[in-house]
């Protein structure tokens, strides 16, 4: 029999310009056991989109969306299979496309339009399903070794792929913040699904560019290969990164070790 998994988590935002702003981003984290005594969680990270109306409004949609699809969901699961882990994929897309209809439904012209970002992580035991759609990322911390695990839904990530721009480029090019994809801009959003396992020791960062654009991959390791907890740990992410240009949100995942 597998070990359990034990999460231990906290989840943090904030505006760019505390109490000054309307924070854009919106978080959701949240875990428990199924009345078998499966251990889950979900958490969320949106980032509404700049430009358009009422970002706080689009974000605060998806999360909320999502928090309401799972809460009957979770006293159903009896057990972890490969079925049950094709159905809850099939379910947090689904959530996904209601929270995008959602959003679309409280728009009324072209005027009007609102878009979110989204990345999340379901849990079930020592499953992992792991979706987004623009450019929040989820990344996996593992034997001192940090994996962006989304790709970003962006004009400068597609560039980046097609190597017209280097990696360097792409931290000060003009267009970094241009979406090609988010929730709320179109009536078939894509919508990315990875399936991964967790292991004992593992980290999970979940954020919004307001962190990623600011930090480093290389200054995110040095804060995790030395981090005591997600509770001592995300407050000085928080601050590391508070440089006045973006709203930050975070959410922060760890799995110890026996």
């Amino acid at each position: 029999m597998q070990p359990q998994v034990h999460l231990l988590f906290a989840a943090a935002t904030d505006a760019k310009h505390p109490g000054k702003a309307d924070n854009q981003d919106a978080v959701y984290a949240t875990s428990g056991h199924t009345p078998t005594g499966i251990p889950y969680g979900l958490f969320v990270v949106a980032d509404g989109v700049g430009g358009l109306k009422d970002g706080s409004r689009a974000s605060q949609t998806v999360v909320n969306t999502l928090a309401m699809h799972f809460e009957p969901i979770w006293p159903i699961i009896t057990a972890v299979s490969d079925q049950t882990i094709k159905r809850l994929r099939q379910q947090l897309k689904k959530a996904i496309l209601d929270a995008n209809g959602a959003i679309q439904a409280l728009t009324n012209n072209s005027d009007d339009q609102m878009a979110s970002t989204i990345t999340c992580a379901l849990t079930l035991d020592q499953a992992m399903i792991v979706a987004n759609a623009g450019d929040s990322r989820t990344y996996v911390y593992r034997q001192k070794h940090l994996e962006q695990l989304t790709e970003d839904h962006s004009l400068v990530a597609w560039l980046l792929r097609q190597e017209h721009i280097t990696a360097e480029q792409a931290l000060t090019h003009q267009y970094k913040n241009v979406l090609t994809n988010a929730l709320g801009a179109s009536d078939k959003p894509q919508v990315d699904l990875f399936t991964q396992r967790l292991f004992p020791g593992d980290w999970l960062l979940l954020c919004s560019d307001g962190i990623w654009g600011t930090l480093s991959d290389k200054q995110l390791v040095s804060y995790l290969e030395t981090a005591v907890s997600p509770e001592a740990l995300s407050p000085q992410i928080m601050q590391a990164a508070q440089d006045n240009t973006d709203d930050l949100t975070l959410i922060l995942v760890h799995w110890p070790m026996p």
